[in-house]
């Protein structure tokens, strides 16, 4: 994305700020935009965000196709490179198009972090706080005041939060998406979602396109061309980063249902044990804690339901 040259002269200057002095001003800084934003400037224009039960409810209701951003999606639009996503000029143009997209049935989430933030834990609190102070004129160009979206934490209603009454209802909602369906799972190589638990246990049959575990979009059209061998009346889902947007998107245009799940499974583990912080899951892949690398996983139901994989 091409930035002002207020944002411009602002990045210059914190790249020639020592880290050490970015990392004491930078919380100040957040905090004092964020207490203005929020509490002083009542009236600015909020975007619409419904809240995790509503997102979930209305998925499930109107059989609704999902694509969800976060601050990943975010971050490469602003140019920036994550630890699983090298910089790319086409996917950032391309995410920029998919989150200003407004089609029927495609329900497009973000974060619900525009109001107070009192419902995050102290972690998520300030991290949520930052992300805006750096990415908020992101968010401000390409969000629409006068569409509603989802909350992109549908998948992830546990950890980030204070009050967890929700999150057994909220897992059990999703998992009502994919029950008694024939789904495809398109997943990073070292995920391994739902293995060691129950997420997928009410499906019809599963299936799963495996791809590369980081910088999956260098092999897009090979990625995409294996989906398109999917019959239609399969759901897919997809936990693949920012490549899923961009897949989920395509698919979606050619007449399929696709759903973004992303860290769901994750989530999900921590929630069965009752974590107050991200911890490792043998054979699976989390890039947040930097798993990058986990054992080899050999079990036999998991590897009888891969139809692809993509290296």
């Amino acid at each position: 994305m091409k930035k002002s040259l207020i944002q411009n002269f602002i990045q210059k200057l914190r790249d020639f700020t020592p880290l050490g002095i970015r990392q004491k001003i930078g919380p100040v800084i957040a905090f004092v935009l964020y207490v203005f934003n929020v509490y002083l400037r009542k009236k600015r224009k909020r975007p619409d965000v419904l809240s995790i039960p509503e997102t979930v409810d209305l998925v499930v209701e109107k059989n609704m196709s999902v694509i969800r951003f976060g601050d990943g999606e975010i971050s490469l639009i602003d140019n920036l490179t994550l630890a699983f996503q090298k910089t790319n000029e086409e996917l950032s143009r391309k995410l920029e198009l998919i989150l200003k997209s407004n089609r029927d049935g495609l329900l497009i989430c973000i974060p619900g972090i525009w109001e107070k933030l009192n419902g995050f834990k102290s972690y998520a609190y300030w991290f949520n706080m930052h992300h805006l102070y750096r990415h908020g004129h992101v968010w401000k160009k390409l969000l629409s005041y006068k569409k509603k979206y989802g909350d992109t934490n549908m998948t992830r209603p546990y950890l980030a939060y204070v009050d967890r009454s929700n999150s057994a209802y909220v897992f059990k909602k999703l998992f009502s998406i994919w029950a008694n369906k024939d789904v495809v799972l398109v997943e990073g190589s070292k995920s391994r979602l739902g293995v060691g638990n129950d997420m997928f246990d009410s499906v019809k049959s599963l299936q799963r396109i495996l791809c590369p575990p980081e910088s999956a979009y260098d092999k897009y059209e090979k990625i995409k061309n294996e989906a398109l061998k999917i019959d239609k009346d399969k759901l897919i889902l997809l936990s693949l980063g920012p490549t899923a947007k961009v897949l989920a998107y395509d698919l979606f245009l050619l007449g399929y249902r696709v759903v973004d799940i992303g860290h769901i499974d994750m989530e999900y583990e921590m929630f069965l044990r009752k974590a107050d912080k991200q911890i490792k899951v043998s054979h699976k892949y989390f890039n947040e804690i930097n798993e990058r690398d986990p054992e080899d996983c050999c079990d036999e139901k998991y590897i009888s339901q891969v139809i692809a994989h993509i290296e």
